[in-house]
């Protein structure tokens, strides 16, 4: 089992770039090369991932329909089959699936259902027999996360920082004519523990266990909505690229 979280000394947040999305993009570049993955969204503050995915994909992903609130009111145990029942399909371009176990975009609903979900990590992190599972925690630490990220064989950890570097390309060349802009944010990716033993990680992700390195700059000028789903543009390309590249690292080792 993967948990992707925020880091909780982020400092800046990219609007949209948080856990929420880099689990989503690893899903999808996993369900590319044949996996079938479950995203399950343990997201403690109501951030509304599958709203936002819906937004992307053009697809109506209630959770009141169909999610961690709709397993929850069954009363079942946390089983693949019960789970099964109660994701979404999302819309993949390779020949593995990618099933969504949404929460609830209210805070409380969330933070109750990311507790439900903590008090049965054990459970989810079981349902790896069946599925690749990628559990997102976005937003600051939550008491829910912990037992989530302990029953976790693989941790992702994203971090957006102020960024130092001048902005290039067309907006270089603004800039010599007067408009000032701010640096791009930059954005790390932290793998803990070490991806495979003896394996080399791409993408500029360090094998070291809790090292940090640089995932890409210029993430203000990539759209999240392309993590999520959305036909992606030529300047989404090497975010993704660098995503793809991580999946490919922690998908060796499951």
């Amino acid at each position: 089992m993967l948990a992707v979280r925020d880091a909780a000394d982020a400092g800046l947040r990219a609007p949209g770039l948080d856990a929420g999305a880099v689990a989503t993009a690893v899903a999808r570049s996993w369900a590319r090369t044949g996996r079938d993955v479950l995203l399950v969204d343990a997201d403690a503050h109501g951030t509304g991932l599958s709203g936002r995915i819906g937004t992307a994909t053009r697809l109506a992903l209630d959770p009141a329909r169909r999610g961690l609130p709709t397993l929850i009111a069954s009363r079942t145990s946390l089983s693949a089959e019960s789970a099964a029942a109660h994701c979404w399909l999302l819309p993949t371009s390779g020949s593995g699936s990618v099933q969504l176990l949404g929460a609830p975009a209210h805070p409380d609903g969330a933070r109750q259902a990311a507790s439900w979900l903590a008090d049965r990590a054990g459970e989810l992190a079981a349902l790896a027999g069946s599925w690749a599972v990628v559990v997102s925690m976005p937003g600051a630490a939550a008491a829910a996360y912990e037992p989530l990220i302990g029953a976790a064989s693989q941790r992702l950890i994203l971090a957006v920082a102020p960024g130092t570097a001048s902005p290039g390309g067309y907006r270089a060349v603004l800039a010599a004519f007067g408009p000032r802009f701010a640096p791009d944010p930059r954005a790390t990716l932290s793998i803990a523990p070490a991806c495979v033993s003896g394996s080399r990680c791409t993408a500029g992700v360090s094998p070291v266990a809790d090292a940090s390195a640089p995932l890409i700059g210029g993430v203000g000028r990539t759209r999240p909505a392309a993590l999520l789903g959305a036909r992606p543009m030529r300047r989404d390309r090497v975010l993704l690229a660098a995503i793809d590249g991580v999946a490919s690292c922690l998908g060796a080792g499951l």
